[in-house]
Order: structure tokens, then sequence, then C-alpha cells
């Protein structure tokens, strides 16, 4: 029966992954068992490895510290393909190293929010999930397998089942790519530049600008967590979580073909607040490199930019502003005031995932502070409820569709109590995800948007003062909403051909994704087609299909590799100026 038991829990991540990949894939394509087969014939490697380790383990002759060193990497090995799926499962992305390095410190924090774990319930977990480590790693098995040579010879057989693997004919084929042949295959993101291309790199970007005469509304730029347009019946026909968010929409600027530039809230914070897309440097594991908005620091961040101009700013969300550090990056771009998850005013409100008070809370808040404001203002406001982990806050019910039909609840409720208010006389509110949300692609969007497009498809609407009511149809982006709220303000409103301008119904000719499945990948949207570029240092270059014209494959991978570069160049700077 132990052994029975040891076997059924060794190959239990294995079976769990294939059953939820082929369920992911099966959704999306109508085809059944090919992820299933997928996974085994990429994932037999690793148990290949961690099955050898424990065969050799076994032999007699070897010394303790040796045995126990072979069953400590052989655990390992199928501990972090338990964390892998657990990560796929939860975050639709693999595990990878640069993450790891940027959220391990928190992940625990998480953990213990999530499941509401105490310091005894933590200590108690932590001491049962020893155990069988240590059994493994210290107790004395039966010699007698290594003298079958059957086992040993199956266990060799495995690693042909990778003669099966398709990894480069289907779009998602990351999902079932082995951990460590994913976070190779994503290496290149890391390659660096080398001086002699950086010196040659020549790229410019114009842009068309015309002068108006300038405004000063007050501005909430509300990012809601998660939002995406297959959730709204406006915005997609696919589901109809949103109602107010659509009624909103209906009555106000509804931008129907808009798009997030990356995939997590870092990046839409990024876009939104700088305007500039969230492209990082080269990866590096040092000096930052690993940290959450690296590079991205003391920029002419729109509170920075309207400061001279009259305006407060102030940054709220009922998060934890250490995760991310984003309290940090916040203050440094620039906003007066900077509110998080430890704020007075949500003492006496449960808390959720990420410490948060419910969205409620936050809407509250945010009320008063355009109460409590004299003179022209931007608030910027973070929600948090609409989380993975999905639960209504005030139901307790654990799906998607019910943390979303909340979020919109209390963003209708909100609505209208700002237009109550009159803040409308003279305020522009802003309503945008920051993200698709981190879950496997419905097989309508995929159908509807295309499978990148699909992946990058979040709602923005403009509300307010002198923004006509209609429908734009034509494509938009994140970082559209900085240069589109700075013009309007300064009274200079530009676009070219990566830049769009909202309020003029000008939009970009380009626009970057920052791909959360294949990190090693940016999306591109023109207006004949979709295309992918693969970040590899120098060699950085179009995957799969090209433009009929190289001149254009060219300007895009210019404006790929100079933003990076720019990006790097700053981190460089950042590192010297420590260094001295």
């Amino acid at each position: 029966m132990l052994k029975l038991l040891g076997w059924l829990l060794l190959a239990a991540p294995l079976a769990l992954k294939g059953l939820y990949v082929d369920r992911f894939i099966y959704d999306y394509t109508g085809t059944r068992w090919l992820g299933l087969g997928q996974v085994i014939a990429n994932d037999a490697v690793l148990f290949f490895a961690i099955l050898l380790l424990g065969y050799v383990s076994l032999s007699p002759r070897l010394p303790r510290p040796a045995v126990a060193l072979l069953r400590l990497t052989a655990l390992a090995i199928w501990a972090v393909y338990w964390i892998d799926y657990a990560i796929i499962v939860n975050f639709n992305t693999h595990l990878a190293l640069g993450d790891a390095i940027k959220y391990t410190d928190y992940s625990l924090k998480y953990i213990r929010q999530i499941y509401g774990l105490s310091d005894a319930g933590l200590a108690l977990l932590g001491a049962a999930l020893a155990i069988l480590p240590a059994y493994w790693v210290l107790a004395r098995f039966p010699a007698v397998a290594t003298r079958r040579k059957w086992p040993l010879a199956l266990i060799c057989s495995l690693p042909l089942a990778t003669a099966f693997a398709e990894n480069e004919r289907y779009a998602h084929a990351w999902i079932y790519k082995n951990v460590i042949d994913y976070n190779l295959t994503i290496l290149s993101e890391a390659s660096p530049y080398s001086p002699a291309f950086r010196h040659a790199l020549r790229y410019r970007e114009t842009l068309s600008c015309q002068t108006a005469v300038p405004v000063a509304p007050n501005v909430i730029v509300l990012m809601v967590e998660s939002l995406s347009a297959y959730q709204s019946r406006f915005f997609s026909g696919i589901e109809d979580w949103t109602p107010n968010l659509d009624a909103i929409a209906a009555e106000q600027r509804a931008y129907t073909q808009f798009y997030a530039n990356g995939f997590i809230t870092e990046d839409g914070e990024i876009a939104l607040l700088t305007g500039i897309l969230p492209l990082y440097p080269p990866s590096s594991y040092s000096d930052d490199g690993g940290t959450s908005f690296h590079s991205f620091y003391d920029l002419p961040a729109l509170p920075r930019v309207l400061k001279p101009l009259g305006y407060r700013s102030e940054f709220l969300t009922t998060a934890d502003l250490e995760f991310g550090n984003t309290g940090d990056w916040a203050r440094r771009a620039g906003f007066d005031g900077v509110e998080g998850h430890d704020h007075p005013e949500y003492d006496r409100w449960e808390r959720f995932h990420f410490q948060a008070a419910p969205d409620e809370a936050l809407y509250r808040r945010l009320l008063e502070r355009v109460g409590a404001q004299r003179g022209p203002y931007l608030l910027f406001a973070k929600t948090v409820s609409s989380h993975h982990p999905y639960i209504n806050p005030e139901t307790k019910e654990k799906s998607e569709s019910a943390a979303i039909r909340y979020t919109d609840q209390q963003l209708g409720r909100f609505y209208r109590q700002l237009r109550a208010s009159g803040f409308f006389d003279n305020g522009v509110l802003v309503i945008v995800g920051d993200h698709h949300s981190m879950t496997p692609l419905k097989k309508a969007e995929g159908e509807r948007f295309g499978p990148f497009k699909a992946s990058a498809r979040v709602p923005l609407v403009l509300a307010g003062r002198g923004i006509p009511p209609g429908v734009e149809a034509r494509p938009f982006q994140q970082i559209d909403v900085y240069h589109s709220l700075r013009g309007l303000i300064e009274g200079r409103q530009c676009h070219g051909d990566w830049i769009g301008d909202l309020l003029a119904g000008a939009p970009p000719r380009f626009i970057l994704h920052r791909r959360g499945d294949n990190r090693d990948m940016v999306s591109l949207f023109s207006e004949d087609a979709d295309y992918l570029i693969k970040l590899d240092g120098d060699a950085t270059r179009l995957a799969g299909k090209a433009p009929a014209d190289p001149n254009l494959a060219r300007e895009w991978l210019d404006k790929v590799n100079s933003a990076r570069i720019a990006r790097a160049d700053w981190a460089a700077r950042q590192s010297a100026e420590r260094s001295n």
C-alpha cells in the first residue's frame, strides 16, 4: 500500500497537468487528448531524471551523503514541477526564473492571505511538508531493485517520448512545454545588446502635433484589475458579467478595440502613467534586474508633468504597496499622496488577497478624496477584488463570474455617485483594464479577436465634459491614455505611428503587447495583420510571417530594440551612480 501511495504521489502532478492542459486545448480548439499527449511527451525527460536519480540512490555501494544528494536533487525537480503546475493553473503562465526572483519574497505572504493561515498553521504546514522529504532522503530502502534490469530499461526509455513533442506547430505550445524547456526558450529575452549594435542603431520617431486651447479638468484614472473584453457583452458579445460597465459604455465614449501593452499590473501602470511601452531591458538577475518596474523609475510620469500646471496627484489602492515595489515606484513617479492597504480607513473592512479591502472600500475612499480636493487634481485608483483567485467579497462565492459581477456592481455604484456629485461638470473619468485576466483564452474570444489580440483586449471608457459619446472601433492602446490626457491639459496633441490620440480619433498604426505566455515574444498589431517579434538582443527578429515591405519590418525591430536599449541605458546609469 505504501508503495502504491508513493507511485500515485509521484505521478500526481503529471496527471493533473496533463488533464488541465488537455481541457485548455480542448476548450480552445475542440481537439481532445492533444494536450495530455504533448504534456507526456514534453515532461517525460523530467520524470526520467527523477526516476533515474531515485533508482541510482538505491545502490548499496553509495555513501549516505551521495544518496542524500541524489534524492534531494530528484525531490527538487519534483517540487519545481508541482510549483510550475500551480502557476499554470492560477496565473496562466509558467514558472519563470525572473518571476521567481521578483515574487519569492511576497509569495509566502500571498499564500497566507489566500488560505487564511496563522503563524501556527503555517508552521504546521511547513512541518507536514518537511516530513515526506526527510523520510525520502534519510530512509534506507531495499537495494534489491537495483539488481533488476527491467526498471532501469523502462526508465531509460522515457526520453524516447520526446520524439512525439510538437512544440512549434501550435500557437499555445508554451503551455505544454516542460518548465526547463520553457525557461531555456525564453532565455533569449535576456540576451544583451553588443556595443557595436548599440552604436549602429539609429531610430527616431516622428510625431504629428497640433496646438489647442489647454484645459484643466479633474482626472480620475480607474484601473480595474483583470477587466477583460470577453467579460463584457458590450465589448465582446461573449459573456454578460458587466451590465453596469456596459451601460456606462453605451452612454459615454467606448473604445471597442483597445489593447493592454503588457500582461501584468505593473505593465499597465507603466503604460498608463508614463506613456512608455513596458518593454524591459535584457533581463538581469542582479542590480535590481529581477525586480518589478525595473528601469522604469524617475520618468516624466503624468503626476510629474502635471505638477507645474497646478495639479495635485494621488495614488490610491487597497492592495499591499510592498508587492512589486508599487509604493516606491508610485512615489518616485511624482504622486503627492500614495495610499495602500494599511490606510486607517480600511481597518474595519475584511481583507482578501494582497491584504486588500474590497472594492467598495476603495470607492468610498476615492469619493472622500474627490470631495477634499481644492484645485485641479489627478487621482489614480487601482482595484483588487477581481484579482485571481476569484472571490466575491460579499457572497464569498468563488468563481470568476461572481468576482467580476461584484467588481462591476461597485463600479456602477461609484459612477452614479460621481455623476450625482457633479464631478463630470469639470472632470474626466477613465475606466480601463490593466491586462487580460490570467485565465486561459476562451474559444470564443480566440475566434473573434484572433489568438494574439485576444490576450491583449481590454475595455476602455472615457467619460466627462467635452468628450462626445459614441463608439470608437479603431485600435488604440494603453500608452495612448497618457499622451491624450497630457496633450489635453498641456494644449498640444500629438500622434504618430506608435502613439494614438484618443480624443482626436487618431489611432496609432502599430500596437505592441508584451506577452505573458511566451516571455521572449512581443505581439505587434498592424493594419493588415498580427505579427510576433522574438526578443534576442542583436538577433531580435520577426518570428513567423513577415510583412511584404522589408522596410516596415526593419522599423518594427528598430522600435523594439531602441525601447529596450533606452531602458538598459537607464539601468546602467543607476548602477554606476550606486557604485560611485
